[in-house]
């Protein structure tokens, strides 16, 4: 009996094995895709540019923000403090990198810094116009206030950091059970003084409780608004959608009762707003959903709608949405999947109702310790000439744990 339970386990995980290579090779693959190493060192590790946004200026010059650190093999993520808030830069497209550790920047006045008061008005429209907001709650950022920096010159120099006033104070988060900020850079530009950027906000280190809202500023930054919750707090009232998880609807959560964070958004030709957001859900049977999803507002942020469900993130906190539109509209989101090791794109022709089959953009995620795909956090952009650039965090054996590049034509 003991063997033939033994050869029955063992056909259930070849069976197993079949399936998910079988899923993998079921997704077709990105053609004449470019790589593009833009920091790998030994002995560091380089990670989570979704914390640290991406920039596209004239001339395909990008810069994207990420978090360098010592490597070291542990229980989660092979890194350990302290974690440095670092900036890559490409003058020729994505094709080739230059890294530094900028001055005035995250990090370099503490977890809480001294908030300076903003006294002239932020040109938003600026050509070389680019912001970092800060919050909670990931590698390197830990201010529950949150705050920000920007720059005139494409990231070569920062202003900062600036507080946003007092958030808890509004009305609308005051009193509703969460008090620490968890926005990461999420911003839509209307016009040289007025500017929509979404938050999200959750209980002081509980985990996975986040909910997304947006605010405004008509002044250049100098007082902000409280504009639209996207996903309120779960004891918020209203009618709201279930999320389809399930197939016995009696087990589907109502879409407040969803985290809700990391928000990617865009303004289409026609005015509506687009978000994609981070998604998770967890059982009463500790059982985790991951997944992305898009929300739609057609009056500047006031009021949200769920449109689709867009994939699934796979395991282990699953992955935050990249999102930019390709140079004929179509919606493009970049993400990693970790349950197999993939960074994935998927596109739009219908402003986010429909989607079309993931396909793969890198597939040879390895590790020393095996516990853990720790990969993307992509941020996406788009070039002139129409290619798209993804960057991302990934680890294979001849470059471990570092930053990439993949450039394609959509």
């Amino acid at each position: 009996m003991k063997n033939n339970s033994w050869l029955c386990f063992l056909a259930s995980c070849f069976t197993l094995h079949l399936t998910l290579t079988d899923s993998l090779q079921a997704q077709e693959k990105v053609r004449d895709v470019q790589h593009a190493i833009v920091y790998q060192q030994p002995g560091r590790f380089a990670g989570w540019p979704a914390n640290g946004g991406a920039f596209i200026f004239d001339n395909d010059e990008i810069l994207v923000g990420f978090t360098e650190a010592k490597y070291k093999i542990t229980k989660s993520h092979n890194a350990e403090k302290p974690f440095m808030s670092w900036l890559g830069r490409s003058t020729d497209g994505g094709q080739s990198w230059t890294v530094k550790d900028p001055e005035n920047y995250v990090g370099d006045f503490g977890d809480m810094p001294d908030l300076r008061p903003l006294t002239t008005a932020v040109n938003f429209k600026h050509p070389e116009f680019a912001m970092r907001v800060v919050g909670a709650s990931y590698h390197g950022a830990e201010d529950g206030r949150a705050h920000f920096f920007f720059s005139y010159d494409k990231g070569n120099s920062w202003q900062g950091p600036f507080g946003f006033g007092d958030l808890f104070q509004w009305k609308e988060l005051s009193n509703i059970g969460m008090d620490e900020l968890t926005p990461r850079t999420d911003y839509i530009v209307k016009s040289e003084n007025e500017c929509l950027l979404f938050f999200s906000v959750r209980k002081a280190g509980a985990f996975g409780t986040d909910r997304l809202f947006c605010i405004k500023t008509t002044d250049g930054g100098r007082t902000f608004a409280f504009q639209g919750w996207i996903v309120p707090p779960s004891s918020s009232a209203g009618n709201f959608p279930k999320v389809k998880l399930f197939k016995d609807d009696a087990r589907n959560p109502y879409a407040n009762e969803c985290r809700a964070v990391m928000s990617q958004s865009q303004r289409l030709s026609d005015g509506t707003i687009v978000t994609l957001i981070r998604r998770k859900f967890t059982t009463n049977d500790k059982q985790e959903l991951h997944w992305i999803d898009a929300y739609s507002s057609a009056d500047n942020g006031r009021s949200w709608s769920f449109t689709s469900k867009v994939a699934d993130t796979g395991a282990e906190n699953g992955n935050p949405p990249a999102f930019a539109l390709t140079r004929d509209g179509r919606l493009c989101v970049v993400y990693g999947e970790r349950d197999h090791g993939t960074i994935r794109v998927i596109y739009s022709s219908d402003k986010g109702k429909t989607w079309g089959k993931p396909q793969v953009i890198m597939d040879d995620f390895w590790s020393e310790d095996k516990q853990l795909n720790d990969l993307g956090y992509p941020r996406v952009v788009c070039r002139q000439d129409g290619k798209m650039v993804a960057l991302y965090y990934y680890s294979t054996k001849t470059h471990l744990h570092h930053l990439r590049a993949s450039i394609w034509t959509p």
